[in-house]
């Protein structure tokens, strides 16, 4: 009974301070107050684009399993390639499932707290690394990577947006096209100058000579290098929004005065506190309209999961793989920042499944060969980084910057489950198989399936009556 009243408290109030808030009236703020606030923003950003690039050097160690394949055969001749397919994979699975528990750390300690833990994490997994002989202590790296990597994924992220909330679709794209921008240049520079290899091997000769991969050392220690630089930097330019700084901007963020209304309003905020978050992120996980999501999710990423992954088994153009990526993500961050805050997250998810569905479709008739790696490199990022963008959005407009990495773990979480997906068939088919024809049918027919749930999707708020 007691939290049915809770409840009804916090639908009630949230209708009450949407009723004052009309009527309020906007505080005036001085030149001055609005550059420091302008300048905290773009710092926040900034912030957010270096720790989030911190991560994504981690996810270029898929453009360089097979520097580090021919490093452990120095050490055990017996290694196949194809101990590389599950890496990244394992990397991208303990994110995914363990994405809810990186919001609980943020909401519980504080989201500095958060960032020094993800980085520690991320550092402490690279130096046994450096020091590691064994393909399958790097499998427990791999893991370690990905819960760290979940822990603090979020935080920066959350921070900028919250200083510009009418532009989210457009500050996530920022992040993310500095992010992929910014691996280019990583990739290019890793394979000229940090891993210095002077020529692909031959089609008989999969691997590198162990002359030259002993440099991978050079690679792990660079890596930490670049971890910790980037907690220290987004540690340093990081600016919790002030809420009472926003209402000039057009945002719609709440402005506390003297005004009576204010002060019913602040009464209301104060009551809201009383309700324990636990109780809303409960009533969260259990609605319809987040079962919807969740789903959606589940069967919107198999397809992703096993273009990006199928793309590693061609050694041959790794490095170029990575560049094309990275540059049509940038592409796509543009397009889908300009687009995700004035077209329906509905219309934009339909988009992307079809294009999903399609590159499936493609590559089961008409397709073979290195030309269709090359094309669904493009479909991948494109959709996958527009994904990440309007998704992210999506979140923080339904369930509120408060809740964004709860709510955001919880319905990412499912992606994990085709993580698992993946990491069956990039361990047990080659590239060559014709299996593979069947299995893009399967993942097909997932698309599809995500396509019908996303017709059902809205972007009303969260209604904790549903």
């Amino acid at each position: 009974m007691k939290e049915q009243d809770q409840e009804n408290i916090l639908i009630n109030e949230d209708d009450k301070i949407e009723q004052l808030e009309t009527d309020l009236i906007e505080e005036k703020y001085s030149t001055k107050e609005k550059i420091i606030y302008i300048l905290k923003g773009i710092s926040s950003i900034f912030a957010s684009i270096i720790h989030i690039f911190g991560y994504s050097s981690i996810w270029s160690l898929g453009y360089t399993t097979i520097y580090l394949m021919s490093f452990r055969r120095y050490y055990n001749q017996n290694l196949d390639f194809s101990y590389t397919y599950c890496l990244i994979p394992l990397m991208n699975l303990a994110f995914n499932l363990t994405s809810p528990f990186g919001g609980f750390i943020e909401s519980k300690y504080g989201p500095k707290i958060a960032i020094i833990l993800s980085n520690s994490i991320l550092c402490f997994s690279f130096i046994i690394m450096y020091f590691s002989r064994s393909i399958y202590i790097d499998y427990l790296l791999m893991i370690l990577n990905g819960f760290g990597t979940a822990v603090g994924f979020n935080v920066t992220k959350k921070n900028a947006c919250s200083f510009f909330m009418n532009k989210k679709a457009l500050i996530c794209s920022i992040i993310y096209l500095f992010q992929n921008a910014l691996c280019v240049i990583l990739i290019l520079y890793n394979e000229v100058f940090v891993l210095n290899y002077d020529k692909y091997p031959s089609i008989e000769k999969k691997y590198y000579d162990e002359s030259v991969f002993i440099n991978y050392q050079k690679y792990i220690l660079f890596e930490i290098g670049i971890i910790f630089f980037s907690c220290l930097g987004s540690l340093l330019l990081y600016f919790k929004n002030d809420q009472n700084e926003t209402a000039k901007f057009g945002f719609k963020e709440k402005v506390k005065n003297e005004t009576n209304e204010n002060k019913e309003i602040d009464k209301i905020e104060k009551n809201k506190k009383k309700i324990p978050k636990n109780l809303i992120i409960k009533k969260v996980l259990y609605n319809k309209r987040t079962i919807n999501l969740i789903v959606m999710v589940l069967f919107f990423f198999p397809i992703i999961n096993l273009i990006n992954n199928i793309l590693r088994m061609d050694i041959h153009f790794y490095f170029i793989f990575g560049a094309l990526y990275n540059i049509v993500g940038c592409i796509s961050c543009i397009i889908f920042g300009l687009l995700g805050d004035c077209i329906r997250f509905k219309i934009l998810f339909i988009v992307l499944s079809v294009l999903s569905s399609l590159a499936s479709f493609f590559y089961i008739k008409y397709l073979d060969g290195e030309f269709i790696l090359f094309l669904e490199v493009i479909i991948a990022s494109f959709v996958y980084n527009g994904f990440n963008i309007i998704f992210d959005s999506h979140i923080m407009n339904v369930y509120g910057m408060d809740y964004f990495t709860e709510t955001w773990g919880i319905t990412r979480a499912s992606a994990g489950i085709s993580q698992i997906f993946g990491i069956i068939l990039n361990f047990s088919l080659e590239n060559s198989n014709p299996k593979y024809k069947i299995v893009y049918g399967i993942t097909e027919l997932f698309s599809i399936v995500a396509l019908g749930f996303g017709f059902y999707e809205n972007d009303d708020k969260f209604d904790y009556n549903n």
